[in-house]
C-alpha cells in the first residue's frame, strides 16, 4: 500500500475544499473521498456517503445561490499512529434567495427567498486513509448563522 505523506494529504484537502465547498463541484467527492465517508457539522447533523453529501451541498446552494467558503490560514497535517489528519480554518457565507431550506438541525427556513445573509467561520478536521477523505469533522459558527437567519434569538457578541 502506498504511504501518503502529510503534504500529499494537504493537497487532497486543498483540492476538496476549493472544489466542493468553494465552487460547489459535488462530483469531486467521487475522486477524493471513500464511498461511505462521513461529514459531521452541528448545523446539518451527520451526513454519510457521497450521494448524501452531494444532496446536502446542492440543497444548501439552491437555497443560498451565492454560498461560498474559503480557507484562511495554512492547512496543518499530521500523520500519527492513530491516523492521518488535516486541519483547516475557513470562512463562509451566502444569502438566502432560493427555496425554503429545511436542512438545519435547529429548525428550518419555511419561506423562500428571505434575503437573509449568513456569514460564519469554522474549523474542520479531516481524517484520511490511503490519500482519500474518510471523515470530515467540523465545528462551524452554527449559532451565529442560525441567529442571522432568525432561527434563534439575538446573540450578544462582546
Amino acid at each position: 500500500m502506498t504511504k501518503f505523506t502529510a503534504e500529499d494529504n494537504k493537497k487532497v484537502i486543498a483540492e476538496y475544499f476549493e472544489q466542493y465547498w468553494g465552487k460547489g463541484n459535488v462530483d469531486i467527492v467521487d475522486k477524493l473521498c471513500v464511498p461511505d465517508y462521513l461529514i459531521h457539522y452541528p448545523m446539518h447533523g451527520p451526513i454519510k456517503g457521497r450521494d448524501a453529501s452531494k444532496k446536502m451541498l446542492n440543497d444548501f446552494r439552491a437555497s443560498f445561490p451565492d454560498l461560498t467558503f474559503w480557507g484562511v490560514g495554512p492547512l496543518i497535517a499530521e500523520n500519527t499512529p492513530e491516523g492521518d489528519f488535516v486541519v483547516g480554518r475557513w470562512d463562509g457565507g451566502g444569502t438566502h434567495t432560493g427555496p425554503a431550506f429545511a436542512d438545519l438541525a435547529i429548525g428550518e427556513l419555511k419561506t423562500a427567498n428571505t434575503g437573509k445573509a449568513i456569514r460564519f467561520t469554522g474549523t474542520t478536521v479531516f481524517r484520511m486513509e490511503g490519500g482519500k477523505i474518510v471523515e470530515e469533522m467540523g465545528e462551524e459558527g452554527a449559532l451565529r448563522a442560525c441567529s442571522q437567519l432568525g432561527l434563534v434569538g439575538d446573540i450578544r457578541w462582546t
